[in-house]
């Protein structure tokens, strides 16, 4: 699956975003919507992850939320 992520703020795109930048829906399912950036940021990238990559992303953006 694929998921817009910025690293440095370590939160994911909003849905919007996701669809515009092709990442898979499943980001507005596993993350809550307050850690949403609703906007691109300069460190805004696609990545392809896989599950197991997706669950750190996940425990990492409730840690910095």
């Amino acid at each position: 699956m694929k998921i817009a992520y910025d690293t440095k703020l370590m939160r994911p795109g909003c849905a919007i975003i996701q669809s515009a930048l092709g990442g898979s829906p499943v980001v507005k399912k596993v993350f809550p919507t307050d850690t949403w950036l609703e906007a691109p940021t300069p460190d805004m990238h696609l990545y392809e992850v896989n599950e197991e990559q997706l669950e750190q992303l996940i425990k990492m953006t409730r840690v910095g939320a």
